[in-house]
């Protein structure tokens, strides 16, 4: 959770953020917009505006990020106007709290909501635009969407020689091998695939795959590699399927040396 949060809003606190909030609020609290000029004196109109600056800025990053969820990044003007939404509901009973608690001479304390969320409206739907049109704040303008690729394409997988040999139905990728007799079975997250082959030429079309021999019988894919147990004296692999691979002495440093075990 803590983790979420810091990924999320971590950039909200650089020093450039901060560095816009603290002018933004000092350049309000002595220009004193919307009347507030005149109300108490300078430190409560500075903490009146930098509280302000920082809720409405946390608010419209979640909202912001919360309509890319629900509607895709690939929609612009709808993200915009869902951000808005949210706001004038959920900022504008907050802007209405602090002008009544810290200023509450102020000639902005109008009683009526409308009031507080037509401003809260006008300033966010503006803010929004300049957003859009300024270059570098956000990858998808406006009446570019359809041309602009908001998420980054999914790589191209190239799947390894050996799924040629494999049935029409074959789901990847491929865990691991294991040798019986003449015979390779490839093992997958889904099913296991038996084909006839000989066990060196089978890992040699694993050829874009990392992976590594655990024994003389078995081949592991390294994203497949959970973590080492030891079980009866004996070291083993457990797998993403679960499954348990072997891992016999000699192979032992190889693995070692690449932090497998």
């Amino acid at each position: 959770m803590l983790l979420l949060i810091k990924n999320n809003f971590a950039p909200l606190f650089s020093k450039t953020h901060l560095t816009i909030w603290v002018i933004g609020s000092v350049l309000a609290a002595t220009a004193g917009p919307f009347g507030s000029h005149g109300t108490y004196d300078f430190p409560t109109r500075f903490l009146y505006w930098i509280l302000i600056f920082s809720i409405s800025t946390v608010l419209a990053n979640f909202f912001g990020r919360l309509a890319k969820r629900m509607v895709g990044a690939h929609r612009p003007e709808l993200v915009d106007v869902l951000k808005v939404v949210a706001l004038v509901v959920v900022f504008t009973p907050v802007l209405i709290f602090l002008t009544n608690t810290l200023v509450p001479e102020n000639t902005m304390a109008d009683p009526e909501f409308i009031v507080y969320a037509q401003s809260v409206a006008i300033v966010s739907a503006a803010i929004c635009i300049a957003r859009r049109v300024l270059p570098g704040f956000e990858e998808v303008p406006y009446g570019k969407a359809a041309k602009h690729v908001a998420e980054k394409p999914e790589p191209i997988v190239v799947q390894p020689r050996l799924t040629r040999r494999l049935p029409s139905d074959f789901e990847g990728p491929i865990l691991r091998l294991a040798v019986r007799d003449h015979f390779v079975d490839v093992v997958t997250a889904q099913a296991t695939h038996t084909i006839r082959l000989r066990f060196l030429d089978a890992i040699d079309e694993m050829d874009n795959v990392e992976g590594y021999c655990t024994h003389r019988s078995h081949w592991v894919a390294r994203d497949a590699i959970i973590r080492a147990e030891r079980i009866a004296g004996r070291i083993f692999l457990r797998i993403v399927n679960q499954d348990l691979v072997p891992v016999s002495r000699k192979c032992k440093t190889q693995l070692e040396s690449v932090g497998v075990i």
